[in-house]
């Protein structure tokens, strides 16, 4: 059975010279690890006898994986609080799908870093995603996410936004309505027609392109809304 002073004990040693936070959860012990910008909790839950690791750097997420093996959740943390690069990281623990996050961020890139950060995270949009990331029309553009839609900005900083609304069905399916989300559309797609709706309903609504509008500014750190 793994305690709180087990799993901090562990931790320290495989983590030395860092800040340490020790907490003990309902579901089982926590602890929290930092060095600089970067942070990494470990967190044991007891039911699923499974270790939840969790990356950010810096305030930022960056993944979470779960282990059965306190040493491989124990290295993982080692290895992204000693300061390696993202690649260095995915080099050495090959889970992490992180790397083009990080280079986003890096590169100060708004729009970049958001598409990154949604292949990452959202999962029912995740088909979606991937082809949009390849077509030009929707690369350029900002997305973001409203309850479960989510739409495209010229800009990160513009909000006057006629449409279109996509929304992910289920079973690799998508719906995609002009402007009013409140109309239930009657017709799904799949990710690579979904996204030449969106296309064609951008163009026929008249959305600018990021260069009808103003520069894109540079990366500030997320501030916790997606909006």
């Amino acid at each position: 059975m793994i305690d709180i002073h087990g799993l901090r004990a562990a931790l320290e040693q495989a983590c030395p010279d860092c800040e340490i936070d020790a907490h003990d959860w309902p579901g089982g012990p926590a602890v929290v690890l930092r060095r600089g910008d970067r942070a990494a909790e470990v967190f044991w839950h007891r039911e699923k006898s499974v270790f939840r690791v969790r990356y950010s750097w810096p305030r930022m997420f960056m993944n979470r994986v779960h282990w059965t093996d306190l040493a491989e959740a124990a290295g993982s943390a080692a290895t992204w609080l000693s300061g390696a690069t993202p690649r260095e990281f995915a080099a050495a623990w090959p889970f992490a799908d992180f790397v083009a996050v990080a280079d986003a961020f890096e590169s100060g890139d708004r729009i970049e870093y958001r598409w990154q950060v949604y292949r990452a995270h959202l999962r029912d949009h995740r088909e979606f995603i991937e082809v949009a990331l390849t077509e030009p029309r929707l690369r350029c553009m900002f997305p973001f996410t409203s309850m479960w839609w989510m739409s495209f900005r010229p800009t990160a900083d513009e909000f006057r936004v006629p449409g279109p609304w996509v929304r992910a069905v289920g079973n690799g399916r998508f719906t995609v309505v002009p402007q009013d989300r409140r109309i239930e559309p009657e017709i799904d797609y799949g990710p690579a027609e979904a996204v030449q709706v969106c296309v064609v309903e951008m163009d026929r609504l008249g959305v600018p392109r990021p260069e009808d509008l103003t520069p894109r500014s540079e990366l500030r750190p997320p501030a916790g809304s997606d909006g």
